[in-house]
């Protein structure tokens, strides 16, 4: 039986942090998660299984799924997962494998619908049906496309069936050339033209969502067309951006902060044993100038109304009345109120008491001064503002009484321009404090000289700006390998370098730095706590994670504080095997001295592989360069790397490392024969030289070689392939280039061959 004493903590499985959507959501299970008095932990993993091929900047962003392995901690209570915008770039039946792996725990699903799984979703009906049908009765619109997601995406299916539905229900027939499949985002490549060319003369179109609806906008002005004007656009989701953007853009609003809050109150009753049954929310469509430059959000029968005024209130303040400061907005409430009701009581009047402007005028600063215009939809309140100026106008039958009301007008709209660019100004200067803020993180956080466990606290230091108090630097026994697509187990331990508390740093002593790992997340302050594990990682490799407070500076800033403190991790690691190598040829000199061998007569020969080493390489070729300079002869330079030594280390033995860069090594001496000259000259660096007649910059040799690697790979009865990479530069006679520029020239086309390879070792059998 469960102690009901005892905090429950929830664990929330997000993709990532630092979009909208999710941002929203965390407010959400926050808020909820301090009146249930609940503790959260975030692990913003990505979207599984996304092809990143055409974007080789986010080639290792798949790290980020390691997160997810976090949460299977006998610490965590309940789980609630953002499962399909995890999943939105694979299938249902991966989805479901995912969600099979926290079977142990009770699951709630955020906007996700699956069988057996207890969640919260949005109704994706409504809000599109009051959209759609805005376009069609109140703007006239008949002719529709839509931009949508994969058929396994729940919301992007949901979104379609209700997009075809109500245009049938209105006499529209629905017909495919009117949908295009995107990816979910602005990125969607060809699809926005696609959308366009297929359907010309559209009138509007609805996109899956507002990320979407960014990509069409920027299509749109390609073409010399502008949303509202010439094709009216309508959204999902309402992001932030969607207010901001010029048109501001129609949504579809789908509160998801809401969602996290629902979430949340479903995940504690489950852990307390109630029965829990799925919820679903509704959406509302917000109004703005992408679907019409001319709208009009009022009429003259209903403004009036006094019960008229919460509808109209909340499509003003619509992302703020859910907030936490619910005490700010009724005092915003209440003022916007007296402002209304002040224009109509004396527009009834016919503005005929002297003091009216001052009434007036006397609201709008009061209304302003509770800071109204920063929660508010500018947009939405200045379309509120015009269309009540219209119609209180209309009942001014003499002019004294319009140009007296034209005038207040244009007062509160002056008084509402100033606030903006109070609040524009005060938000500039955020920023600058927060640019100068992230300068100072990104040069102190790699303020250490040497590799020790005493270099952990430094990169702890400097989490003030990002509003950190507390965090946990966990580092791996030692560093992993960790391929694209593979399952990812955590340790049974980690090792705790450093933490702050309440601001102050502190180094963790080595005997005492052994977590287990269903430890990692124990709190011994016993307060409420909402936090965030964040991976370490560096291209394949992973170091550990940093267990930290969830702050709203990470929404914006989490990815950056991921790779700055990555890149110093790695830093302390390079520096640390850096010492020891180091010390082990510190030790190495002071045996040479103590057995009176000096360093120039150390062999010129590499003791592995047999052909020369760099010195011996270096001097052999450029007798050889010398003398076929003399013979009016060109020599071909050749830099050769060899592909994935680390993996093949790492996976198949150290000894199977040493057969590859043998097998190297006698390739080389085979191609040179007798006429060239052969070495390795770092590591898993080759070079060879050779004398040269060709005039192809070297393509034929470098083709034999591989070849021969290609050969070797097929007949051979290792698991793994041994391949290379290579680069060549033809050093002509009398050329005033010496061996080391050349072999620079050819170690730079080697790089451009290398950012090819592939990583996949493997033979596939």
């Amino acid at each position: 039986m469960r102690d009901k004493t005892k905090r429950i903590t929830i664990g929330l499985l997000v993709s990532g942090i630092m979009d909208d959507y999710t941002e929203y959501i965390c407010k959400g299970v926050r808020r909820a998660a301090i009146e249930e008095k609940a503790d959260v932990i975030v692990f913003p993993g990505k979207y599984i299984d996304r092809d990143l091929s055409e974007n080789k900047e986010l080639r290792y962003e798949y790290q980020y799924h390691t997160i997810f392995a976090y949460a299977k901690n006998r610490r965590i209570d309940v789980l609630i997962i953002a499962a399909d915008c995890i999943g939105c770039f694979t299938s249902q039946k991966r989805i479901m494998e995912m969600l099979g792996e926290y079977q142990e725990f009770p699951c709630i699903l955020v906007a996700s619908k699956k069988k057996g799984y207890a969640g919260v979703i949005f109704d994706n009906y409504q809000g599109i049906k009051d959209g759609l049908e805005y376009l069609i009765h109140g703007c006239g619109c008949k002719k529709f496309a839509m931009i949508g997601g994969s058929a396994e995406n729940m919301d992007a299916a949901e979104r379609k069936r209700a997009f075809v539905s109500v245009l049938e229900e209105n006499g529209i027939s629905y017909e495919e050339k009117m949908f295009a499949e995107g990816n979910l985002t602005r990125r969607s490549g060809n699809v926005f033209a696609t959308i366009l060319d297929r359907n010309p003369g559209v009138e509007a179109i609805f996109c899956v969502n507002d990320d979407t609806a960014m990509g069409l906008y920027d299509e749109l002005r390609k073409r010399g067309k502008r949303a509202g004007r010439d094709i009216a656009v309508l959204g999902y989701d309402d992001m932030l951006e969607a207010a901001h953007v010029s048109p501001p853009l129609a949504s579809v609003r789908a509160d998801s902060a809401w969602l996290g809050e629902e979430a949340v109150h479903m995940a504690c009753a489950a852990v307390r044993g109630e029965r829990v049954e799925s919820k679903v929310l509704p959406t509302r469509f917000i109004k703005r100038e992408s679907i019409s430059e001319s709208m009009t959000h009022v009429n003259k029968d209903g403004f009036y109304r006094l019960e008229d005024f919460d509808v109209h209130f909340d499509e003003i303040f619509h992302r703020s009345i859910n907030e936490e400061k619910k005490e700010q907005m009724i005092k915003i409430r209440v003022a916007y109120k007296r402002l209304m009701m002040a224009f109509v009581r004396n527009a009834m009047k016919g503005f005929k008491n002297p003091k009216s402007g001052e009434e007036i005028a006397l609201r709008a600063d009061e209304f302003i001064n509770t800071g109204g215009v920063k929660y508010a939809d500018v947009d939405i309140l200045l379309s509120h503002l015009e269309s009540a100026y219209k119609v209180l106008r209309g009942m001014q039958v003499k002019d004294e009484g319009r140009t007296e009301l034209r005038d207040l007008f244009f007062d509160l709209y002056r008084k509402t321009v100033r606030a903006m660019n109070v609040l524009v100004g005060d938000m500039e200067q955020e920023k600058i404090k927060e640019s100068y803020d992230m300068k100072v993180f990104v040069q102190d956080i790699l303020q250490f000289e040497k590799g020790k466990d005493q270099s952990y606290g430094v990169l702890l230091e400097r989490l003030e700006w990002l509003g950190i108090r507390n965090a946990k630097l966990y580092m791996l026994k030692q560093p992993e390998l960790h391929l694209f697509k593979e399952a990812y187990s955590v340790p049974e331990a980690l090792y705790l370098k450093a933490e702050r508390r309440d601001g102050v740093v502190s180094t963790v002593p080595a005997l005492q730095q052994k977590i287990d790992f269903d430890d990692i997340y124990m709190d011994k302050t016993g307060e409420s706590s909402y936090r965030v594990v964040l991976p370490l990682f560096s291209d394949e490799t992973i170091y550990g994670v940093l267990l930290c407070d969830m702050t709203e500076a990470l929404h914006d800033n989490g990815e950056l504080l991921v790779n700055q403190m990555s890149a110093a991790v790695k830093m302390l690691k390079l520096l640390e095997a850096n010492e020891k190598i180091q010390q082990q040829l510190e030790d190495n000199l002071a045996a040479l001295k103590d057995s009176n061998i000096k360093l120039d007569t150390l062999s010129k020969s590499d003791v592995l592989t047999g052909i020369y080493n760099r010195r011996g390489f270096y001097d052999v070729t450029q007798q050889m360069i010398d003398e076929c300079g003399r013979r009016q002869q060109s020599v071909l330079a050749v830099y050769v790397d060899m592909n994935n030594l680390k993996i093949i280390n790492d996976r198949y033995g150290h000894e199977e490392g040493d057969h590859s860069l043998k097998l190297i090594g006698t390739f080389l001496k085979e191609m040179v024969d007798e006429q060239g000259v052969a070495g390795r000259i770092g590591g898993d660096e080759y070079a060879f030289a050779i004398a040269y007649d060709g005039n192809d910059g070297g393509e034929a040799v470098l083709e034999s070689l591989y070849h021969k690697f290609e050969v070797y790979n097929e007949n051979s009865d290792k698991d793994y392939n041994i391949t290379v990479s290579a680069g060549a530069c033809v050093i002509q006679p009398g050329q005033q280039i010496t061996l080391k520029e050349a072999l620079q020239q050819a170690d730079e086309r080697l790089y451009l061959v290398k950012q090819k390879r592939k990583k996949d070792v493997a033979k596939h059998h």
